[in-house]
């Protein structure tokens, strides 16, 4: 049997006339057989004999009838028999079986990764049992507590967790599991499986902690992260954008390393050593580059290496419902680490590495249907805590430094007020819906010129009622792309949520700077006609007001007039600019005022009170309704100059933006996925990225390519 360090070399293995081979990465081990009649397929298996094993007969028919493929499939169905196990002995709903579930396989994974107990089998519960004193705990449970230590970091599981279940019950999940060592089991194939699993149990009981699939393929490679790049989803949910992303940065590490090995190999062969010199320097050359895909130290503490910077240092996310965080951080393991920086936290409140201004890319989905209101309160529980202890303080100085610190000190600032408090447009609000909180909440998180990936409901991006918040979006960030979802993307037997994705960059110092000029011109461009307007209609309307159209009333004036006495019409004034969006302030109108010094003073006061005495109620009322039209014409002159300002800043701050709807995104009404369900977003993709070259080239109107949008774009 050859031992080789890269499973590209299988048809060597076979060339050789072996029947298995074994991978190793310098920590991870895999096994595989040969397919028979396949010249390059390979499948992995769970066990193979050691070599104290081939003195041993009985033992080597045992192994090799135990030599069964590893299966997504029966991985995934294995992962629901311990669920309904659990379901039909202790009665358990869903989300408590799940929970238990996913205890169990963080004892599973404790011991699998830390090396020091082997697989996690019944014959290692009999080790352990045999070694039980009296006075200890339950085996489960000690081992339960030995995991809780070792996750103590990652704020998995509370103090007062437990594993509420039987030994038998334990004995026998643990029976059905055995045979996947999960620091072996590849990570397609766990990953993929704990997904679907997931995916079958929860989709209609906790569906809003999900986004199909399709769409966050989609939206990651839109983004198209790149290593070194910082990523967080303040509402990650059960890890799907998160997961992805990691995905994605490793695939281009792993290319790269490939990449080097091929060299490498390239550079060593053509020394013309002898075969065996050559093999051992290639296997030394291979182990080295290999280090760098690894995702973590057995600790399981961070590794300074290519994916362990990626898992550690750039995957940031967490979640304000306690099973979603715990999903997303074993998610997270199953595709092969990165759960580091997942929390159970109020994507809204600072938590660690998440603060304003550090992030490269944003992606979420945003809870929708929601309110955040003035009862949620910084630190008002468990989801909204700001640490303060030492231990905490100390750790995030050294890691995060002073970019960390003054978000920390606003927060503990902040303790005890509302969370709408902390956004602008949420200041003073009685309540926000949650979706909108969220998106100045991504935009700060973001560096500038980072960029965004976020679902939106429709009525966002199209209701009347919010252009604010368009215009809001507008004076922040560069708009790259709307794509509008059709309505079965997000549906369940409870609603359906028409949505599309908004992809967004954050403003860089220059577009911030092309921004202000873009407003200083559209200002020099309309200020003096729309205030032209506003004089007129407060000479026209303003005279109505003070004299009601009635010519007695006009006659006082008249003979005041002559006394050297004015009433003077409505002047109007701008009101401070809003703190959202851009614009000008709500012009304002001044009551009528008298001016002037009479001749005859007696005879001016007598005047000026027959002038109060001729409103009666009738001339009163009118006056009023004159009054009412003044201050609604210049409340339409504001509107007019906002849009008029609007139109000029966005025409001299223009750029082009990349707008789609496709009919098909790769999932159907009743939530399947998968290769057989139509999906355009694919196509999107080229025609996107076709879009950005040609915008990147300078967006010549000239040169506009076909874009090959799908058929509904």
């Amino acid at each position: 049997m050859d031992k080789i360090t890269d499973t590209q070399k299988a048809g060597h293995s076979r060339s050789a006339g072996a029947e298995f081979f074994i991978a190793t990465n310098s920590r991870f081990t895999a096994i595989f057989k040969l397919v028979p009649g396949a010249p390059s397929d390979f499948v992995q298996i769970n066990e193979i004999a050691k070599a104290s094993d081939w003195g041993d007969a009985k033992r080597i028919a045992e192994i090799r009838s135990k030599l069964r493929v590893f299966n997504r499939k029966e991985f995934q169905d294995l992962l629901f028999k311990c669920h309904s196990i659990l379901r039909d002995v202790h009665k358990m709903d869903p989300g408590r079986a799940f929970d238990t579930i996913s205890k169990i396989l963080f004892v599973k994974m404790y011991v699998e990764r830390t090396g020091l107990h082997g697989t996690f089998t019944v014959d290692f519960l009999d080790r352990r049992a045999s070694t039980r004193l009296p006075t200890d705990l339950p085996l489960h449970e000690g081992l339960f507590e030995q995991t809780k230590a070792y996750y103590k970091a990652d704020d998995l599981f509370s103090v007062t967790d437990r594993l509420e279940i039987s030994e038998e019950t334990f004995r026998r999940i643990v029976k059905e599991l055995e045979r996947f060592d999960l620091s072996k089991t590849g990570d397609d194939i766990k990953g993929l499986a704990f997904e679907k699993f997931l995916g079958n149990t929860f989709r209609g009981e906790l569906g809003q902690f999900f986004t199909p699939r399709p769409v966050v393929d989609f939206m990651v490679s839109m983004l198209d992260p790149k290593e070194g790049e910082i990523l967080c989803d303040p509402a990650a949910g059960s890890g799907g954008f998160l997961i992805r992303a990691f995905e994605h940065v490793r695939e281009t590490i792993s290319s790269d390393v490939q990449h080097q090995k091929d060299k490498v190999q390239a550079d060593i062969e053509a020394k013309g050593l002898p075969v065996e010199e050559e093999e051992a320097e290639i296997d030394d050359a291979f182990a080295k580059l290999n280090v760098e895909l690894l995702p973590s130290g057995d600790d399981n503490n961070p590794i300074d290496t290519r994916v362990g910077r990626l898992a550690w240092n750039c995957i940031f996310g967490c979640d304000a419902e306690p099973r979603a965080a715990r999903t997303a951080k074993m998610n997270m393991i199953m595709h092969g680490d990165g759960h580091g920086g997942i929390h159970y936290h109020d994507g809204l409140v600072d938590i660690n590495g998440i603060f304003p201004g550090r992030f490269d890319i944003i992606i979420t989905n945003p809870p929708f249907g929601s309110n955040v209101d003035r009862e949620q309160k910084v630190g008002g529980s468990d989801e909204t805590r700001a640490p303060n202890d030492d231990a905490y303080l100390r750790r995030c100085e050294i890691r995060y430094g002073e970019p960390w610190k003054q978000g920390h000190d606003t927060m503990q600032k902040a303790m005890g007020t509302p969370i709408l408090d902390l956004f602008v447009i949420g200041k003073g609000k009685k309540n926000r819906a949650t979706e909108l909180v969220f998106v100045e909440r991504c935009l700060n998180l973001l560096k500038p010129g980072g960029r965004m990936g976020i679902v939106l409901p429709d009525g966002n991006l199209n209701n009347p009622s919010l252009t604010w918040l368009r215009r809001w979006c507008e004076g922040k960030a560069r708009i790259l792309a709307v794509v509008s979802l059709p309505e079965e993307t997000f549906s369940s037997a409870k609603a359906t949520v028409k949505a599309s994705l908004l992809f967004i960059q954050r403003f860089t110092e220059a577009d911030e700077t092309a921004w202000e000029a873009a407003w200083t011109t559209a200002h020099a461009t309309h200020d003096a006609a729309f205030n032209t307007k506003r004089d007129a209609i407060c000479a026209d309307i303003g005279r109505k007001v003070i004299t009601a159209e009635d010519d007695d009333i006009e006659g006082i004036l008249a003979e005041l007039s002559k006394l050297g006495i004015e009433r003077a019409t409505p002047v109007w004034a701008a009101g401070p600019e809003p703190d959202y969006p851009r614009g000008i302030g709500s012009t304002r109108a001044a009551k009528p005022t008298w001016k002037g010094t009479a001749k005859d003073a007696k005879k001016a006061t007598q005047l000026k009170r027959d002038y109060m005495a001729a409103f009666d109620t009738a001339r009163q009322k009118q006056s009023d309704a004159f009054w009412r039209d003044l201050t609604a014409g210049l409340r339409a002159i504001d509107a007019a100059h906002d849009a008029a300002l609007w139109a000029t800043v966005r025409e001299v701050f223009d750029y082009p933006v990349f707008v789609a709807a496709p009919k098909t995104v790769g999932i159907t009404s009743t939530g399947d996925t998968g290769e057989l369900v139509p999906n355009e977003l694919p196509a999107l993709l080229e025609a996107y990225r076709a879009f950005a070259a040609w915008v990147e080239a300078g967006a010549d109107p000239a040169h506009i390519p076909g874009f090959l949008l799908p058929s509904a774009a």
